[in-house]
């Protein structure tokens, strides 16, 4: 995590302030009454929209900085969100059951086999009727070819830069098969909104996204 650290201490809004369109356009399909995780916080966008709308919000994240980050906006605005620092692939104390679980922008970080992780882990911790919100890359995005050149193939789709980088890219349709056990309720994919990261040049990815229930 010294790579997020790194820009979470520079910039403080890496991912801008926006939370993810798809969870605007779903937040009043998940239950008030019942508290969200938010797998990969970083600093804090989506689940700082949910609490200032009265949900509880366990945010996860292995970043120590993301975690104080997220954390010092709570408490200046009293939302009710516990930091939790830590990984999905960790032990850590989150509940056994949540009305909602969102996963934005950590595909794309995961190996394969991490990814193959993620379905027991939300089986487990995602309540009858609750909703999984998750977001991924896709090959139609405009970096994959380019990074097909200079990059190592490392498994299916699964890129290595030289200097470590991982990047994994889902194929078309394959977001929803990654939860056999859950009802798709929305499936979308195409290109994402123009935008940046801090201060570098605007850029464009191309996203699946989808919301599942239990």
């Amino acid at each position: 995590m010294d790579d997020f650290d790194r820009e979470y201490r520079a910039t403080r809004d890496v991912f801008g302030t926006e939370p993810e369109s798809v969870l605007v356009r779903f937040a009043d399909s998940l239950d008030p009454q019942r508290a969200v995780l938010d797998v990969g916080c970083g600093q804090g966008r989506n689940a700082l929209f949910l609490a200032r709308r009265g949900l509880a919000v366990d945010a996860l994240d292995p970043s120590p900085v993301a975690v104080e980050q997220v954390t010092q906006a709570a408490e200046e605005e009293n939302l009710p969100i516990r930091t939790i620092r830590g990984s999905f692939l960790d032990s850590v104390e989150i509940q056994r059951e949540y009305g909602g679980i969102l996963i934005f922008g950590l595909i794309p970080i995961l190996t394969r086999a991490q990814i193959g992780d993620l379905s027991p882990f939300v089986d487990e911790h995602l309540g009858s009727g609750g909703l999984l919100l998750i977001t991924a890359f896709g090959t139609w995005d405009p970096d994959f070819e380019v990074r097909c050149t200079d990059w190592t193939l490392e498994n299916r789709n699964s890129l290595r830069s030289p200097d470590g980088r991982l990047r994994t890219y889902l194929e078309p349709g394959e977001l929803p098969t990654l939860f056999p056990h859950l009802a798709q309720v929305h499936t979308w994919e195409g290109l994402g909104p123009e935008h940046r990261h801090g201060e570098s040049p605007p850029e464009r990815h191309g996203m699946a996204e989808a919301v599942m229930k239990r």
